[in-house]
C-alpha cells in the first residue's frame, strides 16, 4: 500500500457510508521468522500506515489476524501444514502466541482501532486434511492431532483412528475439532485481549440411526460482544441454481440471525461478511442467489434483523478485485520476490524501470502457488499498470509462465497493458510458477502487476473504483442503518421504547489482492488447491 492510495480509498469508503474497515494482518509473512521470532518492519510499517491514516480519516479498524492463506515465496509449507504444525508442536504454539502479543503492542498505539479476530477457517481445514488420512496415516494422525486423548478424557470408546465423515462417530471428531479451537482461541486472547473470533455459522451433517442429526459448531456466546459472523443468500437454500425473491432472503437471513443469537439474546455479532452478492465462480449456476432487481428490496427488509440480532455488517469487499497469483505485485520494499537485470532497475518510491532488453521475473513455489484446482482454464490474464518513459516508439513487453508460449502487449500511451497468458494448471501444482516479463519495446515503469485467472465481483465499486450497479443502493443502506430507529413495539397496551443499540461497525473489508499484500482463500482451499469440504453453507467460498 502507498500513503496516497491508502487517503484516497479511506476518503471514498466515507463518502460510501462505511466507518470501519477490516485489515488482514498475515501471521506467516508479518512474523518471519519463527527460530529465532523475528518480525518484519516492511509488514508492520504498512499494517501502521493503514492504522495512523484510518486515525487520521476517523475510520475505525478491525484486524483479521492469524491468517494464512496468503501467497508467499517461503516457507514451503501451506496453511494447512503450518495449522497442523501449530496444533501439534508447542514451539510453533509459543511463536503463533508471540505475534499476538505483538499485534497487541502494535494497534495499541491506535485508538482508532477497535480489536480483531480470528476466523475459524484458519484451524477446521487442519482437522479435515488429517480425517482424509488413511490406513497407517490415519492412525498417526489420530494420535498426533490429540484426538485420541480427548476421547480417552471423555470416556468415550474409540478404535484408535479419525472416523469417516459418514460414520456415527464424526460427531466426537467434529466436539474434538470445536474444543481444540476454542482452547486455542482463548490462548490467543490472553495475548490480545481485544481478540474476538469469526465462528463457524454453518452445522455439520453426522449421520444416526433415524437420518442426518445437523451439528451446531461452538459459537462462543461467552466472547460477546467479539463475536463476528458470516451470510450468503444460498444458506439454508435448495441451492439448485434458484434466484430468491427478496422475501425469501430475509426468512433465511432471519433464522441465521435468531439461531446465532439465541432469539436475540446475544446479538452482539457482526456479521462481518454480509454477502447477499457471491459470485465465486466454481459455484455459479448452483447456489441460491437474489434475483438481481430483489436485491434493494432485500436491503430494506435486512435493516431491521441486522439492527436487533446484530452490531452491523461488512462486505466482502467493498471494490471488485483480481484474485492475482502472484507475490507483491505492487513491486514494493525494493521489489521484494522480483528479479530484474540491468540496467533495468527498482525504484524506491515502488516499480521497475523495464528498458528495452530488460527482464523482470518471479518464481513461486509448488505448495505456495495459489491458484484453484477446480478452474479449467488454460490461460491467465495479464493487467500491467505502468508509466512511459521518455524516447518514441511502442512499448512492447512479452509475457509466458513455465516456459510456455509468449504472450505479447503493446501500448503508446500512459496506462494499462493486457494480454492472455497460456498455462498449464496441473504444471503450476507440480511445479510451481515461474513468471516472466521482457520489453522489447520502448523503456517504461512497471508500477503494478496482477495474473489472475477470476475477479470476484460485489457490484458496488469496480476494481479501479468506479460506480457499480449496486453502489447508490449501498449507500442509501449505509446511510439508513447508520440512522435507524426501530419501531416502537406495543406489549399488553403498553408502549416501550426501542432498546439502545452498540454502536454499529459498517465494515469495507479491504481486499484489493495487491494493495493489501494478502490473497483470498478461494474454494474450500487455501493454497494447496484442494478442493474438497462438505460445506453447508460458507460464504467465503
Amino acid at each position: 500500500m502507498r500513503r496516497p492510495f491508502v487517503r484516497r480509498e479511506l476518503a471514498q469508503l466515507r463518502k460510501d457510508g462505511f466507518n470501519t474497515i477490516i485489515v488482514v494482518v498475515p501471521w506467516r509473512s508479518f512474523q518471519s521468522s519463527q527460530t529465532p521470532i523475528a518480525y518484519d518492519g516492511f509488514y508492520e510499517r504498512q499494517l501502521r500506515l493503514v492504522l495512523s491514516e484510518a486515525q487520521r480519516a476517523g475510520v475505525a479498524v478491525l484486524l483479521r489476524v492469524a491468517y494464512t492463506h496468503q501467497v508467499m515465496l517461503r516457507p514451503l509449507l501451506n496453511g494447512f501444514q503450518w495449522a497442523q504444525a501449530l496444533l501439534t508442536d508447542p514451539a510453533i504454539e509459543d511463536v503463533w502466541l508471540d505475534y499476538f502479543a505483538q499485534i497487541s503492542r502494535i494497534s495499541g498505539d491506535y485508538p482508532c482501532c477497535m480489536g480483531g479476530f480470528i476466523s475459524w477457517e484458519e484451524l477446521w481445514h487442519a482437522f479435515r486434511v488429517w480425517q482424509e488420512q488413511t490406513g497407517e496415516a490415519n492412525i498417526a494422525a489420530a494420535k498426533a492431532s490429540g484426538y485420541l486423548d480427548y476421547l480417552e478424557a471423555q470416556g468415550i470408546a474409540h478404535e484408535g483412528r479419525i472416523p469417516a465423515k459418514q460414520s456415527p462417530a464424526h460427531g466426537d471428531y467434529l466436539a474434538f475439532a470445536n474444543a481444540r479451537m476454542a482452547e486455542m482461541f482463548e490462548l490467543a486472547r490472553s495475548r490480545w485481549p481485544a481478540l474476538g473470533v469469526e465462528y463457524r455459522v454453518d452445522k455439520d451433517p453426522v449421520p444416526s440411526e433415524d437420518g442426518v442429526h445437523w451439528r451446531d459448531n461452538e459459537a462462543f456466546l461467552d466472547w460477546e460482544p467479539n463475536r463476528f459472523s458470516y451470510w450468503a443468500p444460498f444458506m439454508g437454500a435448495e441451492n439448485v441454481g434458484e434466484q430468491l425473491s427478496a422475501e425469501q432472503a430475509a426468512v433465511l437471513l432471519r433464522y441465521m440471525l435468531e439461531t446465532t443469537s439465541h432469539d436475540g439474546l446475544h446479538p452482539g455479532q457482526v456479521v462481518e461478511q454480509f454477502n447477499f452478492v457471491d459470485n465465486t465462480q466454481k459455484y455459479l449456476g448452483t447456489h441460491a442467489k437474489i434475483a438481481d432487481d430483489e436485491i434493494d428490496e432485500f436491503l430494506q427488509l435486512a435493516l431491521p434483523l441486522l439492527r436487533r440480532y446484530s452490531r452491523g455488517y461488512g462486505l466482502w469487499a467493498s471494490r471488485d478485485y483480481r484474485m492475482s497469483i502472484l507475490f507483491n505485485g505492487a513491486l514494493l520494499d525494493n521489489g521484494r520476490g522480483w528479479t530484474v537485470t540491468k540496467p533495468s532497475h527498482v525504484r524506491r518510491a515502488g516499480g521497475v524501470r523495464l528498458v528495452q532488453g530488460g527482464r523482470l521475473a518471479q518464481r513461486i513455489e509448488p505448495r505456495l502457488a495459489w491458484v484453484q484446482r477446480n478452474h479449467s482454464t488454460t490461460e491467465l490474464t495479464l493487467e500491467l499498470n505502468f508509466l512511459r518513459w521518455r524516447g518514441f516508439g511502442a512499448s512492447k513487453l512479452r509475457v509466458r509462465v513455465n516456459k510456455g508460449a509468449w504472450a505479447i502487449c503493446e501500448a503508446s500511451s500512459k496506462g494499462t497493458l493486457s494480454a492472455q497468458v497460456a498455462v498449464d494448471l496441473k504444471d503450476v501444482f507440480d511445479d510451481g510458477i515461474d513468471f516472466e516479463i521482457e520489453n522489447h519495446g520502448r523503456t517504461l515503469t512497471i508500477t503494478r502487476i496482477f495474473l489472475y485467472h477470476e475477479t470476484y465481483v460485489n457490484g458496488i465499486r469496480d476494481s479501479v473504483a468506479n460506480e457499480g450497479p449496486l453502489l447508490q443502493m449501498i449507500q442509501k443502506f449505509n446511510a439508513q442503518l447508520a440512522n435507524y430507529v426501530e419501531p416502537v413495539e406495543e406489549e399488553n397496551g403498553e408502549e416501550e421504547s426501542a432498546e439502545e443499540r452498540p454502536d454499529e461497525f459498517i465494515v469495507a473489508e479491504d481486499k484489493d489482492v495487491e494493495d493489501a499484500e494478502v490473497e483470498r482463500a478461494a474454494g474450500n482451499t487455501g493454497e494447496d488447491g484442494n478442493d474438497e469440504g462438505d460445506k453447508a453453507c460458507d460464504p467465503k467460498r
